[in-house]
């Protein structure tokens, strides 16, 4: 009786997790500014004009100036981390905004 409570309350925790971390899309634009307060220059005005795509809700419109910045900056592993989960988040919200 405890191996199947035990189980069950694994499988339990595991679910919610799963549940947890896909169900975690918001787009945390302070924390991207944050990330690169360094920049400077062109770089830095295009990832603003995505910045403000993704304020606005027009994720289409944001993912090109991301792959932009994210091509041609060099990056730390922070801001490469960070890059890389927004323009996860925003092709996901950007492939839902075209159906």
């Amino acid at each position: 009786m405890n191996k199947r409570l035990i189980l069950l309350v694994a499988l339990a925790g595991l679910a919610w997790l799963g549940v947890m971390g896909c169900s975690n899309k918001n787009i945390d634009t302070a924390k991207v500014r944050e990330a690169f307060q360094t920049l400077s220059g062109d770089p830095k005005d295009i990832l603003e004009q995505a910045l403000k795509q993704i304020d606005q809700s027009n994720y289409v419109a944001a993912a090109r100036p991301l792959k932009k910045v994210a091509y041609t900056v060099k990056l730390d592993r922070n801001q490469r981390a960070v890059l890389e989960d927004t323009i996860a988040k925003v092709e996901a919200r950007a492939a839902k905004q075209k159906k």
